[in-house]
């Protein structure tokens, strides 16, 4: 069986407007405008929020005043963030094609990112930090359609490109890093699925996922499988190893509009212990799946969209 929960605030009337419940008490809600990302430190209660209009903070979950500032208002705007597996670093993408990188333990209340370039001529999307931190794969969009590649982060930025993969049509939109098979994921603008041997430094296979542009992806924790979300609101589980289709839900964050050539349909997409998958898109809503055992499912029913 499939279980779908649909999650809202207004289920919660007995909080108040500037508190947020946690099951275990009650945090600070503050109110920081524009905000399109969002990232949590791998083990320290410190998040990294980041801005429309660029700005990038970082805050502690109990405290109301922000801990650091990365970036002012005024840069381009935030594509994507993440903190290293370490938490030492985090690395912010944006919108006119650069990643910069910081060290998280700044004594200054408004750092310089100790490394910062332009990995794509017009865009990054998204960005991998691989093994110890000191290879970083991009994914974005390119003039030379050179839309995924690999750098060198102790090396100058000036020499520091490793590997371009010409792919994706009109840009890669998602990057994943998958750690025990060495293996790049990306989806593109044009509903397309490539994957990547970082050992051999070549693309395995490419294949078309969806009708639209992919938005979000995620990895199952023991890398048997991949999540993939549309920008029409269809959410799909693949095989890692085979790249076959394992769960199709259609419209599973279609934003209700008379205007739905504006939907961003799927956002972000997170596969959890227990089969789980949590997912939110324009619809408004988050949605948490109990999956089946993927890999006890009739093959007849692994074809089914």
């Amino acid at each position: 069986m499939q279980r779908v929960s649909n999650l809202s605030t207004s289920s919660m009337p007995w909080l108040g407007s500037g508190q947020t419940s946690t099951g275990a008490g009650i945090l600070i809600k503050r109110n920081l405008n524009n905000v399109k990302r969002m990232t949590s430190h791998p083990f320290h209660q410190y998040y990294l929020t980041g801005a429309q209009d660029g700005s990038v903070r970082m805050f502690e979950w109990t405290r109301p005043q922000q801990l650091i500032c990365f970036r002012q208002a005024g840069n381009a705007r935030v594509t994507r963030m993440y903190f290293n597996s370490q938490g030492n670093k985090c690395g912010v993408a944006d919108g006119e094609g650069f990643l910069s990188i910081w060290q998280v333990n700044q004594a200054s209340s408004n750092p310089k990112p100790y490394m910062s370039w332009q990995c794509h001529s017009k865009t990054t999307s998204d960005f991998a930090f691989i093994t110890s931190s000191s290879l970083v794969a991009t994914s974005g969009q390119s003039n030379d359609n050179r839309n995924v590649c690999l750098w060198d982060t102790l090396v100058s930025s000036s020499n520091n490109l490793i590997h371009a993969f010409t792919c994706h049509e009109h840009g890669a939109t998602v990057l994943h890093y998958a750690p025990k098979h060495q293996l790049l994921i990306s989806g593109g603008r044009k509903g397309h699925i490539s994957i990547f041997d970082i050992r051999q430094r070549q693309a395995l296979h490419t294949f078309h996922a969806h009708d639209s542009s992919i938005k979000a992806l995620a990895l199952d924790s023991s890398e048997e499988c991949f999540c993939t979300g549309s920008a029409e609101g269809n959410v799909k589980v693949w095989r890692l190893t085979g790249y076959g289709l394992i769960h199709s839900f259609k419209h599973e964050h279609a934003k209700q509009s008379i205007f739905r050539n504006l939907s961003t349909g799927v956002m972000q997409i997170e596969m959890a212990p227990g089969n789980r998958i949590f997912s939110c898109g324009a619809d408004g809503t988050l949605k948490m799946r109990v999956l089946p055992n993927a890999f006890n499912i009739p093959s007849d029913l692994c074809d089914i969209v």
